[in-house]
Order: C-alpha cells, then structure tokens, then sequence
C-alpha cells in the first residue's frame, strides 16, 4: 500500500472517490518493500548482433536498440518525441516506413521507440521482414539512424510531424485512460502541476537544431545491439 498510486477519472465527485477508495482500500496494510540495486547498463562496444534462430521461421523480427538516459519531464523530451516520429514513431510518413515498406517491400511496418523511465529509458528500432532480406533491412535501419544523426530535418518534414503530434494529443485527450495516466506521471515523477497543459506550446517550439541535437544525443549509430 505504500507505493501504490489510485487514480480516478470519470463523472464523480472527490468526495465520493475518497469515500469509496476508504471503503475498499482503507484496510490495505503498509508492507516492506525490498530495495534492488543495478549497475546502469553499459553502451554496447561497436554494434553487437545476437541470433536467435527459430526452426521453420518464415520472417525474421528485427530490433535495433540500446539503453539511454531518459528520464520523465527531460527537459529535451519533445524534441526528442518529435525526432523518434520522424525516424518511425507512428505516423506513416516516417523515414523507416516509407524506405523498408514504400521504397524496398521489405516489411509492412518498420517503426522506432523512444522510451522513458526514471531509472533506464530505451531506444529501440525495428521490423518483421522476409527472412531473405534479413541483412538488407538492417543495413537501411542503420543508414536511417545515421541520417538521422547528421543531416537536420527539412522544414516541410519538421511541420508535418509537429502538426501530426498536435492533433495526435488532442484527440488522446478523448480518453478517461489518458488523463489519469497524465495525473499519475504528474505525481510519480514530480512534474510540474502544468506539465501536459503547456506540452503543446513546448512542442511548437521545437526547432530543426533541437531535433538534431536530441538525435545525436539519444541515438548511437555504431553502438547498438
């Protein structure tokens, strides 16, 4: 009970959500919590490849990742959300759909992840291709992260992306789920009370540099697993 959180959202009051969170969870005892302590994962030495072969298997599932310093509320995080979605983060405009399912056939979906976590975030790109052009996907994932890393954005693709993301919150904020994950952030992570309201004017703001620079912070070309 003492590292639980309870949110609720719907049509009630705070009195009766208190009323009832006594009623069902006042008796909850407080019990020990045993503490873990883990090295912070070590960045790959080179790019690092590890097979793992299933007999009969007619496509190969491809991931590209590495460990990164990620943490909720950065103060980079919408550039950084604005650069994944470029490389492959949802829209389908994004660089790894429109090269390995437009361009080459590869696969009918190839995206990326950017995730955060207080104690270890993680990037990851990837996709489930004809096991024949196993070895030419992951040669055009890598070609994209690397362009991704050294040449800045075109104003055209900036616009696109940010416009997308704008309408993608807006139509999240639809959901019940939502709002309580944004309340449980708020409060898990120490964010400011404001944090979501002010997230779209923090999106307009991000510039081409700043998605180069987050690009170049989070994502290690010759350094992936």
């Amino acid at each position: 009970a003492n590292v639980a959180y309870l949110v609720i959202v719907g049509d009630v009051t705070p009195e009766e959500a208190k009323a009832n969170a006594d009623k069902y969870f006042g008796s909850w005892e407080k019990g020990d919590v045993p503490s873990q302590n883990f090295e912070t994962p070590a960045t790959p030495t080179g790019n690092q490849v590890a097979f793992v072969p299933l007999d009969g298997a007619v496509q190969s599932v491809i991931s590209v990742t590495h460990a990164i310093d990620f943490k909720p509320g950065s103060a980079d995080a919408a550039a950084a959300s604005v650069m994944n979605s470029i490389l492959g983060g949802g829209v389908f405009s994004g660089r790894l759909m429109q090269n390995l399912r437009e361009d080459k056939a590869f696969t009918y979906g190839a995206r990326s992840s950017l995730s955060s976590d207080k104690v270890i975030g993680s990037f990851s790109a990837g996709a489930s291709v004809r096991n024949e052009v196993t070895d030419s996907s992951i040669v055009e994932i890598l070609f994209e992260l690397n362009r991704l890393t050294t040449e800045m954005a075109a104003d055209s693709t900036l616009d696109f992306v940010k416009n997308s993301m704008n309408g993608s919150f807006a139509r999240s904020l639809e959901s019940p789920q939502t709002i309580a994950r944004f309340a449980l952030n708020i409060e898990r992570y120490g964010l400011p009370a404001d944090y979501y309201a002010t997230y779209l004017e923090r999106l307009s703001a991000v510039t081409k540099e700043d998605v180069l620079a987050a690009a170049k912070k989070y994502i290690k070309p010759n350094n992936l697993y």
